[in-house]
């Protein structure tokens, strides 16, 4: 005998439901009037829903035929849902489960880095990648972090960051995309020559400075652009190839005095620096030993010290310059008569073409010196007079940045 029911939902919706047997069919029956529905006319028999589904919003919509086995496409169909039904004493209890994740294959990828470093990559990679890079003493970062503040199972947690091979531990296609990636990044560190000439220029107080005396020198001859850092003009730039040019330029003036004239080769972001001056030993800590109080002493640098720092782009590169002119003398605030240290320094910072040269001041030295006036041939008292000679030292940087061709 066949059965027709017909019902309203109270949510507003219609459904149909057909049972003879197991010819059964719901069309858009919220879900727990659905098992409602599923055990009054197909099973016939007890059941106790969680209460985590009684609100639960969810549409149901199937038809079952006299040919299937209406539990087992019952269980199925609520599976799929994520809703379990198990039977104790007679009763059928209806709850929700959490599906167990399905288990991703990985695989570990070993890549020897052929001009960068393993941290290097793995800076880069690890915001890409979700798998755990190899984990050999545990650094979390460049040299500061300690193991205890990297994010545990994080890509972070498992980077060696001073060995000589990378190890990835992932999926085959996170793999795949790293070999894509690896030779992109894993390129040999752009590199510049740094050729410099650094003058002393002793000028007179109406002269200017050494930089001003310099840019006198070469107007009208080259193409020069006057920079500005900080509100003060320290350094000018001239568009020309040739430094040796303008170093047998200023050769031909008494007032320049060759110092020092290094070459430098220097990587992209690494610091390079050179120093012309002495090494001067000064006091330094006092440590003890069986109760005696043991003097260390310490080497420190004075004279002139100029480290340059390049960042380099496709069309400029960056020059972080630091400049110092130091010495050290004796004075009355030093500590045990050790002397003191006398430093002058100038922070520098100017974007340059390939082949440029600049032309860095802004260190310099005033005396005063008192001279006589009169006639040879005279007493010394007579038709005599003196008078203030103020006198300047410059410290003047000639440098030249090329890329090494590859």
């Amino acid at each position: 005998m066949k059965k027709l029911i017909i019902a309203l939902l109270f949510s507003g919706s219609i459904f149909n439901c057909f049972a003879k047997g197991t010819d059964f069919e719901l069309r858009g029956v919220a879900l727990p009037e659905a098992i409602g529905l599923i055990y009054g006319e197909v099973f016939n028999k007890p059941f106790m829903l969680a209460s985590e589904l009684i609100n639960d919003d969810r549409k149901v919509y199937f038809h079952i035929t006299p040919d299937i086995d209406e539990r087992a496409f019952i269980n199925r169909y609520f599976s799929n849902m994520n809703i379990r039904i198990w039977q104790k004493n007679g009763v059928d209890y209806i709850t929700p489960f959490i599906p167990k994740a399905p288990e991703i294959k990985r695989e570990s990828y070993i890549y020897q880095p052929r001009f960068r470093s393993v941290g290097y990559l793995s800076d880069i990679l690890r915001g890409q990648f979700e798998g755990r890079f190899n984990q050999q003493g545990g650094i979390g970062s460049y040299s500061t972090t300690q193991l205890t503040d990297a994010q545990p199972n994080s890509a972070t947690d498992f980077i060696n960051r001073h060995g000589d091979v990378l190890v990835y531990y992932g999926t085959k296609n996170e793999i795949d995309r790293m070999k894509t990636i690896l030779p992109l990044i894993d390129t040999a560190k752009e590199e510049v020559i740094v050729s410099a000439y650094v003058f002393e220029v002793q000028t007179a107080e109406r002269n200017g400075s050494g930089l001003a005396l310099a840019a006198r020198l070469v107007s009208g001859k080259f193409n020069v652009s006057i920079g500005y850092e900080s509100g003060f003009d320290n350094f000018v730039r001239f568009k020309t190839g040739s430094l040796d040019a303008l170093y047998e330029l200023f050769r031909t003036d008494s007032r320049f005095h060759v110092v020092s004239s290094p070459r430098l080769r220097v990587s992209n972001g690494a610091k390079a620096a050179f120093s012309v001056g002495a090494e001067v030993p000064v006091l330094g800590q006092v440590s003890y030993s069986d109760n005696k109080p043991v003097q260390s002493i310490e080497y420190r640098s004075s004279g002139v010290i100029l480290s340059v720092q390049p960042e380099i782009r496709q069309d400029l590169i960056e020059l972080n310059i630091d400049q110092q002119i130091s010495n050290f003398a004796k004075t009355e605030t030093g500590v045990n008569n050790s002397p003191t240290l006398i430093k002058r320094q100038v922070n520098t910072q100017v974007s340059v073409a390939d082949g440029d040269i600049i032309l860095l001041g802004g260190l310099a030295e005033n005396k005063v010196s008192e001279a006589e006036t009169g006639f040879s041939f005279l007493p010394k008292d007579w038709f005599t007079g003196s008078s203030d000679e103020h006198s300047k030292t410059d410290i003047l940087v000639m440098l030249q940045v090329k890329k090494v061709s590859r």
